[in-house]
């Protein structure tokens, strides 16, 4: 793409996005370098895609943050729509992702643009594609949240509503997922999501299509982490709920959760104090899963039914790596005998340090798209040791009645 923009010389292109070319260039009256980022030509054509590229100069430029790209001018020449913006050097998050970063770098980071997020919102402003790619970082380390060529106004835009086929599917919000309204908290879900990703190097779901996608967000539980990254589960369990409105209020609340938060050391500690009280205690355990229904009863409706779970796990990866199986199952289970399902009973076999998050996963578990039923009926659960010793027995019992289970 040859051209020339009034005030600009334009030395070479830094990249192509789905809309947009941008340019590295000098500003002939600061001599300085700038990003500068022009509608691709067979789009300005499109009055709509040039209103949008125009608008999101215009909400970048009315937005004033350390951690928000900061926009210096904008324009149209010739048929080029076009914005400059600061030339951040630093490279991407996508970047130090994929080499790995340091639970410090990821609190750092998250810091940042969980401040941008509060105060775009305050702004009135939503995001609505938070996502490694869009956050790049100048040569002192900080971070920039970039491109808000989707994002939109709280106070006068329809497409809130309309907002599907906006964003990156790995990182959107349920709402988001569902075409639903969007607020703020639905940029805080996929700040939730570039967080657990800084962390463990993967997104928290997956799917092979936006479907499978989709689902995984809307009906997965939240994952768990790895034991050593134990003390973020509150934060990221507050970033990933499903609802909204059990989300952190704001970015600063997202800061005061971090800081609040429990030392490693801490859950090193309760980990400690389990071990060793008897060599079979920490003997490795052969994961296992088995699944079986239990006629339960007679109602008018039928046979009543209860379904027994049984399993086995070393650690928690082979904990979490039972439920897509165990989720299915209670699934179609529900689905084949719908108002007759009367009762659930988990036994799990495991190891005593990890029965805490064990109880935290199985609570999760009932509040997930799908499973609702389960919030509806006991819950019986029976934690062993490896040893053959007891750690723990409870009901996680009914939270409400409904008109099913009547």
């Amino acid at each position: 793409m040859a051209l020339r923009l009034p005030g600009y010389r334009i030395t070479e292109r830094l990249g192509k996005g789905g809309m947009a070319h941008v340019f590295l260039a000098t500003q002939n009256s600061f001599e300085r370098p700038v990003a500068i980022k022009i509608l691709s030509p067979s789009l300005s054509m499109e009055p709509r895609f040039a209103e949008q590229f125009m608008r999101e100069a215009r909400t970048v430029a009315s937005l004033n943050h350390p951690h928000i790209v900061p926009v210096y001018d904008v324009g149209e020449h010739e048929g080029y729509h076009y914005l400059s913006m600061e030339y951040v050097t630093g490279g991407s998050l996508k970047e130090r992702i994929r080499n790995e970063m340091t639970e410090a770098d990821a609190e750092t980071v998250l810091r940042q643009l969980a401040s941008a997020l509060h105060y775009a919102g305050e702004h009135h402003f939503i995001h609505r594609d938070v996502k490694p790619d869009n956050i790049l970082f100048r040569a002192d380390g900080s971070a920039l949240l970039m491109d808000f060529g989707i994002a939109s106004s709280m106070l006068n835009d329809s497409t809130l509503s309309k907002s599907r086929q906006m964003g990156t599917p790995k990182y959107m919000s349920p709402e988001q997922h569902r075409a639903q309204p969007l607020t703020p908290q639905s940029d805080l879900y996929a700040l939730g999501c570039v967080f657990y990703e800084m962390l463990t190097g993967t997104p928290p779901f997956q799917g092979k299509d936006m479907v499978a996608m989709a689902q995984a967000h809307i009906r997965e539980p939240i994952p768990l982490l790895p034991v050593r990254l134990r003390h973020y589960q509150p934060l990221l369990r507050a970033l990933l709920a499903k609802n909204p409105a059990d989300r952190p209020e704001n970015g600063n609340a997202v800061i005061v959760m971090l800081d609040s938060l429990e030392s490693p050391q801490h859950y090193q500690k309760e980990r400690s104090s389990y071990r060793p009280h008897q060599q079979g205690n920490n003997s490795p355990l052969a994961p296992r899963l088995r699944l079986k229904e239990t006629p339960l009863g007679l109602s008018w409706r039928g046979k009543l039914y209860q379904y027994d779970v049984y399993l086995v796990a070393d650690d928690f990866e082979q904990f979490q790596a039972h439920f897509p199986v165990l989720r299915s199952a209670l699934l179609d289970w529900h689905t084949q005998r719908g108002a007759r399902c009367k009762a659930v009973t988990i036994k799990a076999t495991l190891h005593p340090w990890i029965s805490g998050r064990v109880k935290e996963y199985l609570r999760d578990l009932r509040r997930s798209d799908g499973l609702e039923f389960l919030s509806r009926i006991p819950v019986s659960v029976n934690l062993v040791a490896a040893d053959g010793e007891p750690i723990e027995k409870f009901v996680l019992e009914p939270e409400k009645a409904g008109k099913e289970d009547a």
